[in-house]
């Protein structure tokens, strides 16, 4: 058993179960202080907040305009996909709720999440590894990437949800006003309260991931190659989204 482990798990056959172990103690022991910073506003001094605008404005507002385009563009995409598919099977009535179900509610949140992570990483690598002639970057020095990228990730998911509502209206309906009703009690059967609440709470975990994760270069060796590094990281945030996902899916069948 132990040796398909660590055939599996090169970290633990590197250094152990209990160096693998401990690793982890110090990721999760670093993210709950984070998370705790985060939540504490003794912490955001001026200086703080200001940064924490720069990663929220690199994160969200720059990469913006690509995001929006191509959430219209899988949205109309995918929308006429399913509708014509449906109308062939005598389902059209479900289309409309197939692709709320499928596209606003399960693939938006983690493409916007998944957006963000390719801004996020690059500049946490380079501001926050560790390098010859440079201070180790502190807990404070990370909190402005753990808050900033994880408002990104709630900002380009609520943007793009709007919008692939606004877009799979009018692929169905074109621009008649006369389906608006029966589309706005769609959306409200579709988003009841308990969908609401896990659609919150999958962006606040998946926000709190990509704001973690790449600020975890801290706690890496200094020396090393970057591209190694670097490739850590984004196993781990992969990681941690499919263990996210993967329980909301298990959650939601229950």
């Amino acid at each position: 058993m132990g040796q398909p482990l660590a055939h599996l798990l090169p970290a633990i056959r590197r250094n152990g179960l209990g160096g693998w172990l401990a690793d982890l103690y110090r990721y999760l022991r670093f993210a709950a202080l984070l998370i705790v910073a985060g939540l504490s506003p003794l912490v955001h001094d001026r200086a703080t907040r200001r940064h924490t605008s720069r990663i929220l404005c690199a994160a969200a507002w720059q990469p913006l305009p690509g995001y929006l385009l191509t959430s219209i563009l899988i949205s109309a995409v995918l929308t006429r996909i399913v509708t014509v598919t449906a109308a062939g099977y005598g389902l059209s009535h479900l289309a409309l709720e197939a692709i709320l179900r499928v596209f606003v509610v399960e693939l938006l949140p983690l493409a916007a999440t998944l957006a963000v992570a390719a801004r996020a990483l690059p500049m946490a690598m380079q501001q926050l590894s560790a390098a010859p002639g440079r201070p180790r970057a502190s807990l404070r020095d990370a909190l402005p990437f753990a808050v900033g990228n994880g408002i990104a990730v709630g900002v380009l998911a609520v943007i793009g949800g709007l919008l692939s509502l606004v877009v799979a209206y009018l692929v169905v309906h074109g621009f008649s006003p006369w389906a608006l009703a029966g589309y706005a009690r769609l959306i409200g059967q579709v988003f009841d309260p308990l969908l609401a609440v896990a659609l919150a709470a999958k962006l606040a975990l998946f926000g709190i991931a990509v704001g973690i994760a790449p600020t975890t270069v801290i706690l890496d060796p200094r020396k090393g190659d970057a591209g190694l590094r670097e490739m850590r990281v984004m196993v781990r945030l992969l990681l941690i989204l499919v263990l996210i996902e993967g329980s909301f899916l298990v959650l939601r069948g229950f």
